[in-house]
């Protein structure tokens, strides 16, 4: 790997901030789309049956599943009160429905560490579910946005109108969202019952973007302004700069080129809002490392195979890079936060993690 002179790798930085300014501008649209209000429950249902990891658009139900929510989550306010339902996730039979996050403030970080780790394999129990909802979540009359993402109907002999009725009666505030995944006319129409019972919305998803807009559409979701990394752990109380990698998941697949989503938090110093997030790609097996390097760089820098950058204009703050892998082997990554306020320098580096797989 030849040297590179630092006038012409300051240059090259720059450039990409000029060419990366749009993807910044579509982050504040979609943060602008979610909930400012700290007050409310949100209850999120995935459905983590066998079918889910049938394809959409080159991956599976779930992978777009799980990135719309870890974007989703990612955006509540901080003290928003957040629970985790899901049913399938490996389980046998019709009682597989689980309450994987039970509802408490702050409780998005959580759900989102839970989310990663579920995968398509059982039948559908929407009643069942909707009855653990009831009796763990529904316990009182806090208002509370349910958001159910399924791809098929009732499997069980369950009767989850019945259930979902008998909700209302009992006088629980909650209003149920359904985004249906690819559904046949007859699962559509009973889906599409529930949110109407639900008080809630229905949303057709045939594409990635069904299921991203049908989160941006949600109206009740709107004028978001305090992120989680506001009052995670991780902030310390010399308010170091990090970069943290929250997930990795699969987004598309084909014969020449695997790709995946990275989610990832940040936070520079105060009062300086001019970031550069550079992610580094690196076989899995080491080869080379380099002695002589500036403080904070990554050691192999020489094996590194791929580099890509993102600007961030906050000095804290949450988002997405797509990696493509152009090498078959084994993978690692690496993020950089860069301060480019003034003279660009690094002042934080994430953990490696492997880019894994974690569909079936």
């Amino acid at each position: 790997m030849s040297f590179i002179p630092v006038r012409t790798y300051v240059s090259i930085y720059f450039f990409y901030v000029l060419c990366l300014l749009n993807v910044s501008e579509f982050s504040s649209l979609l943060a602008d789309s979610i909930l400012n209000s700290s007050n409310k429950r949100y209850v999120f249902i995935l459905d983590a049956s066998g079918s889910m990891a049938e394809r959409i658009d080159g991956t599976t139900r779930m992978a777009v599943a799980k990135d719309q929510l870890l974007n989703f989550m990612s955006r509540l306010p901080f003290q928003a009160e957040v629970g985790l339902v899901a049913y399938g996730n490996r389980i046998p039979g019709c009682n597989s429905a689980r309450l994987y996050q039970p509802v408490m403030k702050g409780g998005a970080t959580t759900a989102m560490t839970k989310l990663t780790s579920i995968t398509p394999s059982g039948s559908t129990p929407i009643a069942n579910t909707l009855e653990i909802v009831g009796e763990y979540i529904l316990r009182d009359n806090v208002e509370t946005e349910i958001i159910f993402i399924s791809d098929g109907m009732e499997s069980c002999e369950g009767d989850p109108v019945a259930i979902l009725r008998a909700l209302k009666v009992r006088g629980k505030l909650f209003k149920m969202h359904i985004m249906g995944i690819d559904l046949d006319p007859k699962a559509e129409e009973d889906l599409m019952r529930l949110s109407m019972i639900g008080n809630g919305r229905y949303f057709k998803v045939h594409r990635r973007e069904d299921m991203e807009n049908a989160f941006i559409s949600l109206n009740s979701f709107q004028n978001h302004t305090t992120p989680i990394a506001e009052n995670t752990s991780i902030v310390t109380s010399s308010n170091q700069p990090f970069i943290k990698i929250i997930s990795i998941l699969p987004y598309s697949q084909n014969a020449r080129q695997d790709s995946y989503i990275l989610h990832f938090e940040y936070e520079g110093w105060k009062n300086q809002s001019d970031y550069l997030i550079q992610m580094n790609i690196m076989p899995r097996v080491k080869r080379l490392t380099t002695k002589e390097v500036p403080p904070l760089r990554d050691k192999r820098m020489a094996d590194i195979s791929q580099i890509d950058v993102q600007y961030q204009s906050a000095e804290k703050g949450k988002g997405k890079m797509i990696v493509q892998l152009n090498d078959p082997e084994d993978s690692e990554t690496t993020l950089e936060l860069w301060n480019i306020s003034q003279s660009p320098r690094i002042v934080a580096k994430s953990d490696i993690k492997l880019i894994q797989n974690f569909s079936p």
